[in-house]
């Protein structure tokens, strides 16, 4: 009787603690909201978004607090690092790691300074006398300088592609003010006879869509704005509004910084100094600066940076790590006007076929296809992979498969006319494929900023679109 009795009380134990539909639901929900996706312009058109507004922040309470930030976008300097590795050569020379990093006073706005403005400050100070110097760390990344790269990040909807949910769009600081200076002018119209109309572009009922063209001209895409006002008014609807309230809140998406970019950071500006023969990292503002932040990292930072031994996070998603990666560097040699026949392009060219080895991709790599050509495939072979293991968990293991073949190592391969890949200064002769129309007009002059691409996602995202 006392056993059964026990028997019982444990069944009602677990019963109690069984996981309801909305368990699940809540669960599934929570989890796909930990990362947006980013918005990038895979291919020459107009593209239809919707911009959101920034959601207010709710207490534990569950009380909606004052926006800090009102509108629809949020800042963001970040910089690639360039960390060689001396130990693992290519081809003669040390490899590459490429490391992203966020300034760190947008994670910590306690910390008097971001180490990276520190370490230029403490240089251009210290080496007062040598203006070389100074120049080239106020450079960009890819000159071997440490000149922050301004965007501008923003929640989105992509309209001809609902489905894929809010996404991310960053904007080159410059394409922001575009925009910016279009919202104002139309607002300023709307708002005449003392009127007073919402953000025409984010309000929640009387935005308009925006139109972003990407045209691509010698081998440079430039980007053009224009906000719709011939389609009706978006009103964002209860689900999406929940959505918003949901997800993280955009500073949580894009300003990350851990041990590991601490780390990181330390190692590329230990490289400089040995590079220029210099000795500003042992001064007492640089380490002061190191120990403040390490002192603001959470206790359950437990990430680390080492040279050859991989990405941030790369157990959790490594094919989708190394991809973003990828974009990221593409994304910054073309706002850097380099394009896949210099020595960084090559760099990279070498790299994506790395990757393609590495993963077994059935990508074909020719000389007539770009970079980005490239990275498209790869994104196309990495969805349709993706789409497979989903469709084979949902069915019933019958048999084992087959072990797959290995490809060999790929190659640039030569067309039949033996073409140079990305002539600069001659017309193509192939006539290219037919894009599948966008649904909305092109109308507006370009405004010739170089790449102004949305970086890679974050998380597997669906099929890149034609």
């Amino acid at each position: 009787m006392e056993q059964e009795k026990k028997a019982r009380t444990l069944h009602d134990v677990f019963a109690a603690s069984q996981e309801t539909f909305d368990d699940a639901k809540k669960k599934s929900a929570e989890e796909s909201s930990k990362r947006a996706s980013f918005f990038r312009f895979a291919k020459d058109g107009t593209y239809a978004i919707r911009i959101l507004p920034l959601a207010p922040v709710q207490d534990q309470d569950g009380n909606f607090l004052p926006l800090e930030r009102k509108g629809y976008e949020y800042p963001l300097r970040s910089l690639m690092l360039k960390i060689e590795n001396d130990k693992k050569l290519v081809k003669g020379k040390p490899s590459i790691t490429y490391v992203t990093v966020c300034n760190a006073k947008y994670a910590f706005k306690e910390i008097n300074a971001d180490l990276i403005d520190t370490y230029v400050s403490v240089a251009c100070e210290k080496y007062a006398d040598d203006d070389k110097l100074c120049k080239k760390l106020r450079e960009g990344s890819f000159s071997g300088g440490l000149k922050w790269d301004s965007r501008r990040c923003m929640y989105i909807i992509d309209l001809d592609n609902p489905g894929d949910g809010v996404q991310i769009l960053q904007l080159s600081y410059s394409q922001y003010k575009d925009l910016e200076e279009r919202k104002l002018n139309l607002w300023g119209k709307l708002n005449k006879n003392g009127k007073m109309v919402p953000c025409p572009i984010s309000s929640i009922d009387s935005a308009y869509p925006v139109e972003i063209t990407r045209k691509t001209e010698n081998n440079k895409p430039a980007y053009s704005f224009n906000i719709d006002t011939v389609s009706d008014k978006d009103v964002l609807d209860e689900a999406i509004l929940q959505q918003l309230i949901d997800m993280p809140r955009l500073p949580e998406q894009i300003y990350r910084y851990t041990r590991y970019h601490l780390e990181a950071t330390v190692a590329y500006l230990s490289q400089l100094d040995e590079k220029f023969d210099i000795d500003v990292m042992s001064e007492d503002k640089v380490q002061n600066c190191i120990d403040q932040i390490k002192t603001l990292l959470p206790a359950d930072d437990q990430s680390h940076f080492t040279l050859g031994e991989g990405k941030e996070d790369e157990s959790d998603s490594d094919s989708a790590n190394d991809i973003d990666s990828l974009w990221a560097r593409y994304d910054a040699l073309c706002n850097d006007d380099l394009d896949d026949q210099t020595a960084e392009g090559q760099e990279l060219r070498t790299d994506i076929m790395a990757y393609i080895e590495a993963h077994n991709l059935d990508v074909k790599v020719t000389r007539k296809k770009s970079n980005e050509d490239i990275l498209n495939e790869i994104e196309d072979e990495l969805a349709t992979a993706a789409n497979n293991r989903g469709n084979e968990e949902e069915e019933e293991e019958e048999k084992p498969d087959p072990a797959p073949k290995r490809r060999q190592t790929p190659v640039e391969e030569e067309e039949d006319d033996a073409e140079p890949a990305q002539p600069a200064d001659e017309e193509e002769d192939d006539t290219p494929e037919p894009e599948r129309p966008r649904s909305r007009r092109e109308r507006n002059d370009d405004t010739n900023e170089p790449a102004a691409r949305a970086s890679r996602r974050g998380s597997r995202p669906p099929r890149r679109r034609d």
